[in-house]
């Protein structure tokens, strides 16, 4: 039984919309509550001496209408999905083994030209791209303007979109 009060339960908003996963444990409490009610129910069954209750595969939270936001993670992957896979330099796409991540301003030349107080930190949305290893290479730690490079278009952070959570 410890098992199934630890599965996963797809949590909806009051409009239907997937907002969360949580345990059985949780999703019977809620629907106990009543602040949930259960959409889904799975052939499995928790028995207690006195009652039966079926297992909820997906639940609604009744009053709940919000979506939560949540910020996108800063990592090697997400910066290669925000990119489309595509080297900032050359803007050729390649597969994921044959891309790095670049600091468009290097961590030797930012105090320099960043100063002390500056808008944005070094490791940041804004100061990193995906580049090939041949562009990463050839550029080391110049700056784009030494190169005479520039970028397609600058990095920022990624739009929040709900479906790339559940």
């Amino acid at each position: 039984m410890d098992g199934i009060l630890y599965q996963s339960v797809l949590v909806l908003n009051a409009g239907m919309i997937p907002i969360d996963i949580c345990t059985v444990r949780k999703a019977i409490l809620d629907i106990l509550r009543e602040i949930a009610v259960p959409i889904n129910l799975s052939r499995q069954v928790i028995r207690s001496p006195s009652i039966s209750l079926p297992v909820p595969s997906v639940i609604a939270h009744i009053n709940y209408n919000r979506i939560p936001r949540r910020d996108i993670s800063l990592n090697k992957f997400n910066i290669m999905q925000r990119d489309d896979q595509t080297c900032a330099y050359c803007r050729k796409r390649f597969p994921l083994s044959e891309l790095t991540i670049d600091h468009i301003i290097p961590r030797s030349r930012w105090k320099k030209t960043m100063g002390d107080k500056s808008a944005f930190a070094f490791n940041s949305w804004e100061n990193m791209v995906t580049a090939c290893n041949k562009c990463n290479f050839q550029k080391g730690n110049r700056l784009l303007s030494e190169l005479g490079w520039n970028l397609s278009r600058p990095p920022a952070r990624p739009a929040w979109l709900p479906q790339l959570y559940i």
